[in-house]
């Protein structure tokens, strides 16, 4: 029994670490937390249980890629203002951007739980049953994370990000397109987040509500290690889902749940969270 807990919460945490690792990215990158991750994930995964796999799935990362082309955008446009002081009008706009996206999906497909086909078998090791869905979701989630970080390490756009996530002044001062290097990382990471939402409609399911939970799993998991970057948002993603299964098996019925928002207000009065995170400042 304990077997098939503790690999419930690493294939349920394989899909929680592609919200968190986009978020973190976009973090780093742009100063800005990024609300909509819920929403890109949630527009995937309807686009594909719509259309069935395997063009839908290609369908809903493309449909969330273009919704993280909007949020570069907005963040782009108000940059073009110049008269923000701090991060956080972007950060309500996001905000935003996901209530219109929940309200879109409400209008396109109603209140019912959004499923796409699951790959099917299961393994029996003694008395723990465990689904090819779940390795499946733990594979891609693995592949996507060393993928990026390939990326970010040797190809060119990954070095201009990296350069804009040190300094992007120093980086505007070198030469790189800071403007261009921040909208495509938004497109990147709504793209690595719709590639989650796909996964969560094959294994969880979603309906339009679903991108705030989304969101907020992605947020704590992006400060549950009280560090940003992908790799420690990948673990705590995978930290989440560990948390949320164990819970799910001890703990009365509703409150798996609540995990992500109780350890986001662990992490925030642990002090380990700099203030200057929210207002777009660097640590």
């Amino acid at each position: 029994m304990y077997l098939e807990i503790v690999a419930n919460g690493l294939f349920l945490g394989a899909i929680y670490a592609l919200f968190a690792v986009p978020m973190s990215v976009v973090w780093v990158t742009t100063d800005v937390i990024d609300v909509s991750i819920g929403a890109y994930a949630v527009l995937a995964g309807v686009v594909a249980a719509v259309f069935g796999l395997p063009y839908g799935g290609l369908l809903g990362i493309a449909a969330a890629m273009a919704l993280g082309a909007v949020t570069g955008a907005i963040f782009l446009g108000f940059h073009a203002l110049r008269t923000m002081k701090d991060a956080m009008p972007i950060v309500l706009a996001t905000f935003a951007l996901l209530l219109f996206v929940e309200s879109a999906l409400l209008v396109a497909v109603g209140t019912d739980n959004q499923f796409v086909e699951r790959v099917p078998g299961i393994w029996l090791i003694g008395d723990s049953v465990i689904g090819r869905q779940g390795l499946f979701n733990l594979a891609c989630s693995v592949v996507l994370m060393l993928a990026l970080t390939a990326v970010l390490k040797w190809s060119p756009a990954g070095l201009r990000m990296k350069a804009c996530a040190i300094s992007a002044k120093n980086a505007s001062l070198a030469g790189i397109p800071v403007k261009r290097t921040q909208f495509l990382t938004f497109v990147l990471c709504a793209g690595i987040a719709g590639s989650g939402g796909v996964l969560a409609s094959m294994s969880i399911g979603m309906t339009y509500a679903s991108a705030f939970t989304f969101t907020t799993i992605a947020f704590g998991s992006a400060v549950v290690l009280g560090r940003r970057g992908p790799l420690p948002a990948f673990l705590g993603g995978l930290l989440i889902g560990l948390a949320e299964s164990v819970s799910e098996a001890f703990l009365p019925n509703g409150w798996a749940p609540a995990v992500p928002a109780v350890l986001i207000i662990v992490v925030l009065a642990s002090g380990r969270m700099p203030t200057a995170a929210f207002s777009g400042a660097r640590p």
